[in-house]
């Protein structure tokens, strides 16, 4: 018995422990949004807003927010587009090269981004194609990012829905695109906001390609932190590093009330099982 419950406060404290570890950085990145001192000085001299204010006041933050959001926004409906119906081909049918499809969908996680970001350059600018230092661009070269996670999710959530329940739909007289829309999708509506939210913030987030592919009228709120970094060295970045978490967070509050509960969980299960 007491065996039993020291495992099991040990087992709590050591949870615990990897907790706070976890957090540790992310806190010490809020605190220091607070600190005083224009170098970064630790432990914080005093307490301040004005790096918030700081924040604010940038235009290059402000611009390259309202195009991270535009890129994200315009390359999470692209890759949502492509995606599904490339999941549901992969879910429902054994089509021929499956090993060699698989490879080049999901080569983007094994190759270095900064390496996609390079050989997309070459290849905006050795076509000719108008593509460099664009929105466009940048769309694409984060889609192709984004587009095996999607696909992931996507995959194992139709791997869930019942295949009955098309062949019901077109016994009936549903045509098969009409029995895509309007049977198979409804049942994957949470896999959808799911991965549609995880493509959005992965695009905002994205830098290594993005850097190679950017002109300074397109610069992303990334782009735009990793500049001022070059230059400054106060607790500015701190700040809006804090907003961004604070964002992150309003989302994952957001999610479960855009997602029905138990829809999220036969999505997660579904994950589990697909992989």
């Amino acid at each position: 018995m007491h065996d039993s419950l020291f495992k099991r406060v040990a087992l709590q404290v050591i949870l615990i422990g990897v907790i706070l570890f976890m957090l540790a950085p992310i806190l010490i990145v809020v605190v220091n949004s607070f600190n005083a001192s224009p170098f970064n000085a630790w432990p914080p001299t005093g307490f301040t807003l004005e790096w918030y204010r700081k924040v604010f006041a940038n235009p290059h933050f402000r611009t390259g927010a309202i195009n991270s959001v535009k890129v994200g926004l315009l390359s999470t409906a692209l890759v949502l587009v492509l995606g599904t119906p490339i999941a549901y081909a992969l879910a429902r049918f054994r089509l021929r090269g499956l090993a060699a499809i698989r490879a080049i969908l999901f080569a983007p996680l094994v190759v270095p981004r900064v390496a996609i970001g390079f050989s997309l350059f070459v290849l905006f600018i050795a076509t000719g194609a108008g593509l460099y230092g664009t929105f466009a661009g940048l769309v694409l070269a984060h889609a192709i990012l984004m587009l095996p996670f999607v696909v992931t999710i996507l995959a194992a959530s139709f791997g869930e829905v019942d295949p009955i329940v098309e062949e019901a739909a077109r016994d009936l007289g549903a045509a098969p695109v009409s029995t895509f829309f309007r049977v198979v999708l409804p049942q994957i509506r949470g896999a959808l906001v799911v991965s549609g939210l995880f493509a959005f913030i992965t695009s905002f987030d994205e830098v290594e390609t993005t850097i190679f592919l950017v002109k300074p009228a397109v610069n992303t709120l990334p782009v735009e932190m990793y500049h001022f970094l070059e230059q400054y060295q106060d607790p500015t970045l701190a700040a809006l590093s804090t907003l961004l978490i604070l964002f992150t967070l309003v989302i994952a509050l957001v999610l479960p009330f855009a997602v029905r509960g138990k829809a999220l969980l036969k999505m997660m299960g579904s994950e589990r099982h697909g992989s």
